[in-house]
């Protein structure tokens, strides 16, 4: 998808799935510089939707990503007001 400069877009979605969820460019560089949106949904419901032993794989994710971003924090800038 292509948005023109100062255009917009409207994003509709029903909530029914607890979780974080990433919505981003498909290139990883691109996510690492702003790239990206992440929304949490259901905060409170999503502990008991990891399943035992999940949690190892979780870790060794955000290990490799913090290995990809070198440690630098991940932010978008909001000049818009919002």
């Amino acid at each position: 998808m292509t948005l023109a400069a100062g255009g917009y877009l409207v994003i509709a979605f029903k909530t029914d799935n607890p979780g974080s969820w990433l919505m981003h460019c498909h290139v990883a560089w691109h996510a690492s510089e702003g790239f990206a949106v992440q929304f949490v949904e259901r905060e409170k419901e999503i502990p008991r939707t990891i399943e035992a032993g999940s949690l190892e794989v979780i870790e060794d994710n955000c290990k490799t990503w913090d290995k990809y971003n070198n440690g630098k924090e991940v932010y978008i800038q909001n000049d818009s007001g919002i």
